[in-house]
């Protein structure tokens, strides 16, 4: 997308896979979490067009003090482009389009260039001296070192276990990726959106039912405290793409049922109060 970084009148961008909702890049100099917001306007975009069978989503333009997001399906991608409040939302996307269709024809010619430079510096590797990269053989480490750094880390690692065991699970700190917590987040907006100040027993266990029926993996990890859905514990790696799509599904569960439950146009103003509160 470096078309994007060059095309006059772009305040921001983000990119986000339409396939699960995460956020693929972001930048620019906007004000706003761009990348949340488009995640979740076009998740909640797709839950409200499947419910009310409006057909394929051109754009969505949402405006927000003196700037415009504009929000449009590009390939597998969605696009959230932030621009002035007055610019024309079918001009901007046209222009968009058109630069993004010169940057993808060369991309191939581009690669070999790319592949061509990265040769260079490979065959200067295989022409230095095997000399500069020496390997010392094992049997000259004194057997003194050896025993000394394995009584060490075997020391270490006791240790580690033992703050991990005594450490209570709530006193960790858990560091989430953006791209579950930005999600943790609007779940929790949701809720308190849908729920207001009566209600937010009633949206709380529709969460908890999403949960069971959605969440799949996630659960022994996620779970709602103090009127909170928050993580209980790290969670995985290598699961981060499978709990990100739990949580989206969970989202689009909690938009489905407030269309269901208050009509389209209330659940439009709720999701619409929430982007509000994420900026």
């Amino acid at each position: 997308m470096e078309e994007l970084d060059r095309l006059a009148g772009i305040i921001g961008y983000a990119v986000i896979k339409a396939e699960d909702g995460s956020i693929e890049e972001v930048k620019g100099a906007s004000s706003v979490p761009v990348g949340d917001l488009a995640a979740f306007f076009s998740s909640a975009a797709e839950v409200i067009r499947d419910s009310l069978s409006m057909g394929d989503i051109d754009y969505l333009s949402l405006c927000y003090g003196s700037y415009r997001l504009v929000v449009f399906p590009h390939g597998s991608k969605y696009l959230g482009i932030e621009v002035e409040r007055e610019t024309e939302t079918k001009d901007i996307i046209e222009r968009i389009n058109a630069a993004l269709a010169g940057e993808e024809r060369p991309a191939e010619e581009a690669v070999e260039e790319k592949l061509a430079e990265e040769e260079k510096p490979e065959e200067e590797i295989e022409e230095k001296p095997e000399e500069e990269v020496k390997e010392v053989p094992e049997e000259e480490i004194p057997e003194a070192v050896e025993e000394k750094a394995e009584e060490v880390e075997e020391k270490v690692e006791e240790k580690v276990e033992e703050k991990i065991e005594e450490k209570p699970a709530e006193e960790r700190k858990i560091e989430l990726p953006r791209s579950i917590s930005s999600k943790v987040k609007q779940i929790n907006l949701l809720v308190d959106e849908f729920g207001g100040a009566e209600q937010k027993g009633h949206w709380f266990e529709l969460l908890n039912q999403g949960l069971g029926i959605l969440g799949g993996d996630i659960v022994p990890y996620i779970g709602v405290v103090g009127n909170e859905l928050i993580f209980k514990d790290q969670p995985p790696e290598d699961k981060e793409d499978d709990f990100v799509q739990a949580l989206r599904s969970i989202i689009d569960f909690l938009v489905k049922k407030a269309v269901e439950e208050m009509g389209s146009s209330q659940a439009r103003a709720k999701v619409q109060a929430v982007i509000e509160r994420m900026r």
